[in-house]
């Protein structure tokens, strides 16, 4: 009987650990300037100051805004919190939608994480992806469905993907603090109303340790929202991203003799096997403890979206080996004739990102090509007054990590400023183009270049002299200006000039000025 006994606990044992995917621990990862100024820039207060009466409990994770809760694949953890969870939640808050009616409705974190990890199997911050959201948008699950493993490290090919990534776009990223009381209280009063009177309230992602933690596992104590799993300790390894998704002010915690009320309802990315259907307990008492940020993060981080359409794009189709070799940046000028750009942008995505993989990553048929897709509607307003502008795509080739090679196969801007009048402009590119070390810029003029004919000039005598007669020219810019040799120097190759122009246009070209 004993051994029969033994043998049921042992399969019990084994069953249950079959049940529970090994979780590796993560290294904490390095701050970077980037998040730190995206925390003090985004620093959040309610928009209305009226006193509200918060009720008692908040539960957000039974909304249909909310995604099925998932099991996260390797240390993707922020951006599982950051964008299926968060930005998810948040898009379809804004849009009225049930995430769990349409992949459409749902955000790929391989979107952003691919693009973060540096092509290994790595952690970093929510406000990262929340940043390339806020930029240039995020791909649904029906244009990225999530892989089935991730050593692959996939990015997508296809400008319609990109372009409709590009409509889902985080507005605002804020910032609560949340190591004092007032932080916590405020973190309650965005859970149940965004701080703006919003029917529903919004969600917010956090950082913690998560190996060597504990939990009541059957905590039968007070509470509303009925969860039956407690943190009961803090962890002591293994950084993890976590999203917060309500409150329960009657939840109890007892510690050193003395019970505290109130705890935040969070939601994990382990799978619904995990804690109570994927949710636990986490009692504010600890966020009120003096602790390391990597322990328990000193700050929540939430999202506002917004409906947004792109109005200039640039599509790229690149074939390259080892994709964190290539930057792209955007430009544009005025006029036909402009040989460098007057305003640059450079694109969140696929800059010096992604590793030594083939462009589309590993395990594709074809993947050293892949058609991407900037979003330079940031530039268009400091460009309006453009009469004729001038497109410039650089890709700077650099060297990191094993040496690369490839071709820039095809280049296009689409103008959709117009709604009525979409214009695709065309490089032409004969074939595709040897990418060299250092900068290889490419051009789209959107209007002809003019010329201008005119009679033949000779500014030369027979014996090299410079001649002295004026002659009159018109300019590029449809003036008139009068011009003239006064030396020459063929040694130096120095040519003197005098000219009169008149800024009005006018042909009042009486004398001649230096």
């Amino acid at each position: 009987m004993k051994r029969l006994l033994f043998m049921l606990l042992c399969a019990a044992t084994l069953a249950s650990a079959a049940a529970q995917p090994y979780r590796r621990n993560y290294a904490v990862p390095q701050l970077t300037d980037e998040v730190r100024e995206i925390r003090r820039a985004g620093a959040w207060k309610p928009a209305s100051t009226d006193e509200v009466t918060l009720p008692s409990s908040v539960d957000n994770s039974r909304l249909k805004y909310f995604p099925a809760v998932f099991s996260q694949q390797g240390g993707s953890c922020a951006q599982s919190s950051g964008i299926r969870y968060l930005f998810t939640y948040e898009m379809n808050r804004l849009r009225d939608l049930d995430a769990q009616a349409s992949d459409e409705n749902t955000y790929s974190y391989f979107y952003t994480w691919n693009f973060l990890n540096e092509g290994i199997d790595q952690g970093g911050f929510a406000e990262q992806g929340l940043n390339i959201a806020r930029r240039q948008g995020v791909m649904s699950l029906a244009d990225f469905p999530d892989p089935t493993f991730i050593s692959g490290y996939l990015w997508q090919s296809g400008y319609d993907k990109y372009i409709r990534a590009m409509h889902n776009r985080v507005k605002e990223i804020i910032t609560i603090d949340a190591t004092t009381q007032e932080g916590i209280d405020q973190a309650r009063r965005y859970l149940y109303d965004a701080g703006d009177g919003s029917e529903h309230g919004g969600i917010l992602s956090y950082s913690a340790l998560a190996s060597g933690w504990t939990f009541d596992e059957n905590y039968a104590g007070p509470s509303e929202t009925g969860y039956g799993y407690l943190l009961t300790k803090l962890a002591t390894d293994g950084a993890h991203a976590m999203t917060i998704v309500g409150y329960d002010d009657t939840v109890e915690y007892t510690s050193g003799g003395q019970t505290f009320r109130g705890a935040f309802i969070v939601v994990n990315s382990y799978g619904t096997w995990w804690g109570d259907e994927g949710r636990f307990y986490l009692p504010y008492h600890f966020f009120l403890t003096d602790r390391e940020p990597s322990v328990l993060s000193h700050e929540f981080t939430g999202c506002r979206c917004m409906e947004y359409t792109p109005q200039v794009v640039f599509c790229v189709r690149v074939s390259y080996d080892s994709r964190n070799d290539l930057a792209f940046t955007m430009g544009v000028a005025d006029k036909p004739y402009a040989t460098t750009p007057t305003l640059t942008l450079q694109p969140v995505i696929a800059v010096n990102q992604g590793g030594d993989h083939p462009m589309q990553g590993e395990y594709v048929d074809n993947g050293n090509t892949i058609e991407l897709a900037f979003d330079f509607t940031e530039a268009v307003e400091r460009y309006a007054g453009y009469g004729e502008p001038k497109y410039f795509l650089t890709v700077t080739r650099s060297e990191l990590g094993k040496l690369g090679s490839g071709t820039l196969d095809a280049f296009s801007v689409i103008d959709m400023r117009d709604p009525s009048q979409k214009r695709e402009y065309v490089c032409d590119l004969p074939s595709p183009v040897t990418l060299a070390k250092g900068a290889n810029t490419f051009t789209i003029a959107t209007t002809a270049l003019q010329t201008t004919s005119a009679s033949p000039v000779s500014w030369l005598d027979s014996f090299g002299n410079a001649l002295t007669t004026p002659y009159a020219l018109r300019t590029a810019g449809g003036k008139y200006a009068k011009f003239a040799v006064t030396d020459y120097d063929p040694g130096a190759g120095r040519v003197t000039i005098k000219y009169l122009y008149q800024h009005d246009g006018s042909r009042n070209l009486n004398s001649l000025t230096d």
